[in-house]
């Protein structure tokens, strides 16, 4: 067996790895929730639960904050105008821009998923002592802040 020395990436040990793994795994169980009873995408509901809290966004607003890609943005979008859960608005001062914001209909589904993916969250953090869960939150905060260090130097 070839030596490759104390550089040796042990994935099931590196921090990005399990997050990604973890963060997927996460992901792909909650949106079992809003997909069966719902049919409602992952991307789908970011936007949803994104336009509840924000109320208007342009969608590039919603990529950067959802962390999605235009092009995955875009489909959701299309898809959510056609289950008339989102409707957009052309910004007056620039035409080719238009803001989005859920429709009574889009904010009614979002209000019926909301507390069951809350409870869903409930139920996974409860593997958690109440001080470990701060402590995650707070790790996942330092960890966030110096990744936005590193990415401006």
């Amino acid at each position: 067996m070839q030596n490759l020395g104390s550089d040796v990436v042990e994935l099931k040990q590196f921090i990005p790895y399990k997050m990604v793994h973890l963060a997927a795994k996460i992901s792909t169980e909650l949106s079992q929730i809003y997909k069966q009873e719902f049919d409602v995408s992952i991307p789908e509901w970011r936007i949803l639960a994104q336009l509840a809290r924000q109320k208007e966004l342009y969608s590039k607003d919603i990529g950067e904050i959802t962390a999605m890609d235009k092009s995955k943005v875009s489909r959701a979008v299309k898809v959510l105008e056609g289950k008339n859960y989102l409707q957009r608005k052309i910004d007056k001062d620039d035409n080719r821009a238009a803001y989005l914001s859920l429709t009574s209909q889009g904010l009614e589904v979002y209000q019926k998923i909301a507390p069951k993916a809350l409870q869903w969250e409930r139920q996974l953090i409860d593997a958690l002592e109440v001080s470990e869960h701060k402590n995650l939150i707070k790790i996942l905060d330092k960890l966030e802040q110096k990744l936005m260090q590193i990415s401006l130097s």
